[in-house]
């Protein structure tokens, strides 16, 4: 017999705030976890990663005291109780969830769930249907290769369990992979980090990009066009072999670390038997308020491929809690969904790369500032720090900010903010800026910008 409910949410991530709101507003929900309440950001991502990189930045500051003619003695890192501190955070994420979730009515059930008909889902032995379900099942990291050693992906960080290595390779150069690597080569570990392509941070803006890879490469040993052509383990450590232009180069690490992107949990929901298919990667397509193909379904978070970003899922969650609970109407508005990557040195990015707007034939004028007109920003001592603005000939829009430099993800809000309330880089010039603030970097950047479209107007 089935049991009716009014929302089922598959998936106690991000999500369990929709099914705890709807709940309290006096709706019949179940929430289906088959693991850790919270999803990955908490456990296994997000939040225990930072977490991590707040010790390496300590350990940093202390070595590099001498860029501030600081006699420091830097004597290494207890990275023990690095990781035991952040394993006894992460080891309390899933009571604190279950505690909200059962306190506001919702039915949690712990299981793997799966479609069994339309709309209706069978679980720990329990058979449910909804009015409305929502699928916010996440992903994971994609499956290794060699996944016969005792290699890491980055679940296997959080919790870690062992002791900590005293050499890391990592494979994989995006965002987990370089954030890592620079994590374990800033608290000591030797570490090197390897990419298949020619750029690290592949989809990064290029002149952000050689700035980041030319700054990265001062702590990690940086491997450009490898290709892992073998790995084996002798029981103590790995020896693996890649291939490098036309040769081959072999290095020996106490472990390695496949960061190669992250796949759909979408193959044990059983989709067909609703009538809904995932697209040849795994994710559930959506239009743009989040409804899959079968009406009273609905996709959130890292399963609809959109942007698997933590804050997007975030919105997305909020924008349907709207919808389903408050009678929201209209397309969920996604213009502006930014990035970061907290590694070393930090890069925050919203909008088009020049490259893309190269590819889509879009007008732009670009400009590249420093930060030396912040003496906030002079006060590092480090000279790197670069925006980048994108602005569009046409209307003064910004069609995309890119910073690297200390506290990027935090000082690209200005510009978050802008684009969201009155997108144009004009506006920019007109802020008073608290003097000598990191933010008064957008300054020159945006007088040099506005200057730029005004030659272009006159030309044509």
């Amino acid at each position: 017999m089935s049991e009716h409910y009014d929302l089922i949410i598959l998936g106690g991530g991000r999500a369990s705030t929709l099914a705890i709101a709807a709940a309290k507003a006096g709706k019949k929900v179940a929430l289906i976890e088959r693991d850790r309440l919270g999803g990955a950001c908490p456990n296994r991502g997000c939040v225990p990663s930072k977490l991590l990189i707040g010790f390496a930045e300590a350990a940093r500051h202390v070595r590099h005291a001498d860029r501030h003619f600081i006699d420091a003695d830097f004597r290494g890192v207890d990275v023990e109780r690095v990781f035991g501190s952040v394993n006894d955070w992460v080891d309390g994420v899933d009571s604190r969830y279950e505690g909200r979730v059962e306190k506001s009515g919702v039915i949690l059930i712990r299981g793997e769930g799966r479609f069994v008909g339309p709309k209706k889902i069978e679980v720990a032995g329990r058979t449910l249907e909804g009015e409305d379900i929502v699928i916010a099942t996440g992903s994971r990291p994609s499956p290794p290769p060699y996944a016969d050693l005792p290699v890491w992906t980055s679940d296997d960080l959080f919790p870690l369990k062992g002791t900590p290595p005293k050499s890391l390779l990592v494979i994989g150069s995006g965002f987990i992979g370089t954030e890592m690597a620079a994590f374990f080569a800033g608290i000591g570990v030797e570490t090197r980090i390897f990419a298949r392509g020619q750029k690290l941070l592949g989809r990064a803006d290029g002149d952000i990009e050689a700035v980041f890879a030319k700054e990265f490469s001062r702590e990690v040993k940086t491997h450009m066009g490898a290709s892992l052509v073998n790995l084996s383990h002798d029981g103590q450590g790995f020896t693996a072999t890649f291939k490098v232009g036309d040769g081959e180069e072999v290095y020996q690490a106490e472990r390695v670390l496949f960061a190669i992107g992250r796949k759909a949990n979408s193959e044990c929901l059983d989709l067909e038997k609703t009538g809904l298919v995932a697209n040849p990667r795994g994710f559930v397509p959506v239009n743009d308020s989040l409804e899959t193909s079968v009406p009273g379904i609905y996709a959130v978070g890292d399963i609809n491929g959109r942007y698997m970003l933590q804050h997007a899922a975030s919105y997305e969650v909020q924008y349907l809690r709207e919808k389903l609970l408050k009678g929201g109407e209209g397309p969920i508005d996604e213009r502006h969904i930014a990035h970061a990557v907290f590694t070393h040195p930090e890069v925050a990015s919203v909008g088009h790369t020049e490259e893309e707007l190269v590819a889509k034939e879009i007008p732009y004028v670009s400009v590249v500032s420093d930060w030396l007109a912040s003496a906030r920003a002079m006060s590092t001592r480090v000279d790197y720090p670069r925006t980048k603005l994108l602005v569009s000939p046409d209307d003064y829009s910004i069609l995309g900010c890119h910073l690297i430099g200390p506290e990027a993800s935090t000082v690209l809000h200005q510009v978050l903010m802008l684009m969201h309330l009155k997108n144009d880089v004009r506006e920019l010039l007109e802020v008073i800026y608290i003097h000598p603030a990191l933010n008064e970097l957008f300054l020159p950047a945006a007088v040099e910008a506005v200057g730029k479209v005004r030659a272009a107007v006159s030309l044509r």
